[in-house]
């Protein structure tokens, strides 16, 4: 079942939290619910998409009034470990379990197929069987995002700021479809507002479990993109995004951001993010969470917003008729007039693409 998690839909889970959360307490020691969170690999602090969906799950816990005893994570190293860190909240008697990233879905799937009593939520992952064919179960929703929206809005947005007419972005494993819809939708906006733009992006090419957490690699491949004349460089790839943006802006590129409003989040490089690429992951955690206090998880998929950070102090430096094109972007988008992910020459063919409706 596919589902569209509007805004509207957010706030009326949130206010059911809260009506919740007004009812009498039970005892410190008692929890109503017991919501664990296992993070993909990398840290649970990471700016990025561990933190929001972390966030995401305190903030709800918050709303229902329960106590820190009542949620907790485990901050997974290895990839090795998805299966035994899942488990291990079920056998705690936790009966929330958000699982973060498609690496995990299969194992998150088949935990919840043994254990119908409890609720799993798993963000990035879509609710299919190993032949991609729609599969849900009643105790499994997959929140998802039109990274490809997110990706596209961002290029749209380099290829009108660009001065060298190169940009470039650094990415994750290139099997995650998550990422792989980021980069898709960045290379066809830079082409769809400027496309005698060059386009250099490049993936990190290593495992899930250092993919997304070598800054290292992030700041090295951010430095070779700045020698090749690359003014504009995108980052979606945890720590290692990171890395290349803190570089990138330290030798005086503009920078753009992924999944959560980098600005904030990362502040090393506030001076030089024009934006980000918004996945809407705390507030859509916060929505399924909320859906099984007021009784209307259903499991399945739905899908969170995608959209543009605001420009903070960049906002002077972008023209107004710059900002008019990116909105009339962002509607078409939103409507289905412009499809983001329309394979370009050299597509990735994990980018698993879906149409808006």
């Amino acid at each position: 079942m596919k589902r569209n998690l509007t805004k509207l839909m957010i706030l009326l889970a949130v206010l059911s939290i809260l009506l919740t959360a007004c009812q009498p307490k039970a005892p410190e020691e008692e929890c109503t619910y017991k919501i664990g969170y296992v993070s993909d690999v990398g840290k649970i602090n990471d700016q990025s998409f561990n933190q929001a969906s972390w966030t995401g799950v305190g903030e709800a816990a918050k709303l229902l009034g329960l106590g820190k005893e009542c949620y907790s994570f485990i901050e997974t190293t290895d990839s090795a470990d998805y299966e035994i860190n899942i488990r291990s909240f079920v056998d705690e008697g936790y009966n929330i379990i958000v699982t973060s990233g498609f690496a995990m879905g299969a194992i998150t799937r088949q935990i919840a197929k043994e254990n119908p009593e409890v609720f799993f939520i798993g963000v990035d992952q879509k609710q299919v069987n190993e032949n991609f064919e729609p599969d849900p179960y009643p105790n499994v929703v997959g929140l998802n995002f039109r990274e490809d929206i997110g990706g596209f809005l961002v290029g749209a947005l380099a290829g009108l700021m660009t001065e060298t007419n190169v940009v470039g972005g650094v990415f994750g494993c290139q099997f995650i479809p998550a990422v792989a819809r980021y980069e898709v939708g960045y290379y066809n906006g830079v082409k769809f507002v400027n496309p005698d733009a060059k386009v250099i992006n490049v993936y990190h090419p290593g495992s899930i479990d250092v993919c997304f957490s070598d800054a290292t690699f992030g700041s090295e491949t951010a430095k070779a993109l700045v020698s090749e004349g690359v003014d504009v460089l995108y980052g979606a790839g945890g720590l290692t995004a990171n890395g290349a943006l803190i570089t990138a802006c330290n030798l005086g590129a503009y920078v753009l951001g992924t999944d959560m409003d980098q600005f904030v989040t990362l502040p090393e490089v506030k001076d030089c993010i024009l934006s980000s690429a918004l996945k809407d992951i705390q507030e859509g955690v916060v929505g399924v969470i909320g859906s099984i206090a007021d009784g209307t998880f259903g499991g399945g998929d739905v899908y969170a917003p995608s959209s543009l950070a605001p420009f903070h102090n960049l906002d002077s430096a972008i023209p107004e008729d710059a900002k008019v094109l990116l909105e009339e972007i962002a509607e078409k988008l939103n409507s289905g007039e412009i499809n983001p992910c329309t394979p370009f020459e050299g597509s990735n063919p994990n980018t698993f693409c879906v149409p808006i409706k």
